[in-house]
């Protein structure tokens, strides 16, 4: 393996980013700084086609100094090598002497910069339509090859499914209202399963490479990078088939029917909350770990187990974003990363029990607030973060499937702590291990 292979691991752990719910600016900002660092670009843009108007419209510019100065906004969804890649649906490298096509002499006078090589890649899901377009120019000390072309693929499917993810779950908020969760939940699941099929096929095609390229160790060295990766997509696309069942069941108010495995909590507690990272940092919130990692292994439902904790981050850092002055946060640029508050996610094994707990720098909340939230009668209180008030129910019923605790420690100004309580349970319940 050589140091294509540690990119490719590099790019295995960026993508986890993306499954973020954070906005949809943040999430297509995050994918074209992944691609440009990927392949060692100068810089490039992101397009997002418009389907209404035939239009790829630009959304973000690397580096962002030339933003302000890009002289078109927009493009026919068949123009130039853009409009190219994402009617074909394939990626496009380009190389150029001079200026003599238009638009690179438009952006040269304008930015400065003379595109000199450049590659073209399609943000598309095997077997859909293309949602946008990602072009990088000007690789450094070298020009853009196959193998950029095949890491930049390979970004464009975890990218688009993470796209298409954040989508559909703000869509779900939005229709809730109106058509209710179950029937969008279902609409969401459709979908996951058929990205899994699309995964599924990916892996035979995988195993025909290693079959392919048997006894050359740098293409097998690929394939087991983007095995990885692929298991990647397919725990993520696990996760959204179980959250929709899960929401179709409890808005149809059928009982929950976990499924018990005995494994280890951290990694499940830790992965959770670091999707969570991009919202945070969207707020000004920094997420702080203290992982217990040699919890022993317990009998839970890790669907359940990664929804209840990132639930309660998701609320945590909307209570801390409450507490973000205005004057403030107008005062610093999106890219200082500057924090105001903070939420701290541990989890430790104590007295035979597994504790989960969710701390946030936020403004606290009296007694009684903390009672009705128990109860599952609250909804949201945060008029900056506001919400239907599902989050913590959806907490309270998974946890009951546990027979887990959940309490709240708090006083108005001095931040929360929600507190879950598993008891340990080092073997499968009688009625999931006959």
């Amino acid at each position: 393996m050589n140091s294509r292979s540690d990119l490719l691991r590099a790019v295995q752990l960026a993508t986890r980013k993306l499954s973020s719910a954070g906005s949809f600016d943040l999430l297509l900002k995050e994918v074209l700084a992944i691609c440009v660092e990927a392949v060692g670009a100068q810089g490039g843009t992101i397009y997002l086609h418009d389907p209404n108007r035939g239009r790829l419209r630009f959304r973000h510019v690397l580096p962002e100094e030339v933003a302000d100065k890009i002289p078109f906004e927009d493009m026919q969804d068949d123009q130039g090598v853009a409009g190219q890649a994402f009617q074909e649906k394939r990626t496009i490298i380009s190389h150029f002497e001079g200026d003599t096509d238009e638009n690179r002499a438009r952006v040269k006078e304008a930015t400065g910069i003379e595109v000199r090589t450049m590659i073209t890649v399609p943000l598309i899901i095997e077997m859909l339509d293309p949602i946008g377009v990602v072009q990088l120019i000007n690789k450094t000390g070298a020009q853009f090859d196959e193998n950029d072309a095949a890491v930049l693929d390979t970004i464009s499917a975890v990218s688009t499914m993470a796209y298409l993810n954040q989508r559909l779950m703000d869509e779900t908020q939005r229709a809730s209202s109106l058509l209710g969760m179950g029937k969008v939940s279902h609409d969401i699941g459709n979908l996951a399963a058929s990205l899994f099929a699309n995964i599924s096929f990916t892996e035979m095609a995988l195993d025909g490479m290693r079959e392919e390229f048997a006894g050359n160790d740098n293409a097998l060295g690929y394939a087991e990078s983007l095995e990885g990766m692929l298991g990647e997509m397919k725990m993520s696309v696990d996760r959204i088939v179980g959250y929709s069942r899960l929401i179709s069941d409890l808005s149809a108010g059928r009982q929950l029917r976990p499924t018990f495995k005995v494994a280890p909590l951290a990694e499940t507690i830790q992965t959770a909350a670091a999707f969570l990272e991009s919202d945070g940092r969207k707020a000004a919130v920094a997420l702080r770990y203290e992982i217990d990692a040699d919890g022993p292994p317990t009998a839970h439902d890790e669907q359940y187990v990664f929804r209840i904790v990132q639930n309660l981050v998701g609320n945590a850092v909307k209570a801390v974003k409450e507490t973000v002055p205005d004057d403030w946060r107008d005062s610093v640029s999106e890219d200082d990363d500057a924090i105001f508050g903070e939420v701290f996610v541990r989890y430790r094994f104590e007295n035979n029990e597994h504790v989960i707990e969710v701390q946030d720098t936020g403004p606290g909340m009296s007694e009684e607030v903390a009672e009705r939230i128990l109860a599952g009668a609250a909804r949201s209180q945060w008029d900056k973060g506001s919400g239907s008030g599902w989050g913590t129910k959806i907490v309270l019923e998974l946890a009951a499937t546990h027979d887990g605790q959940v309490s709240i420690d708090s006083t108005p100004g001095h931040g929360a702590t929600f507190r879950l309580v598993l008891a340990h349970q080092p073997e499968l319940p009688a009625d999931e291990s006959a």
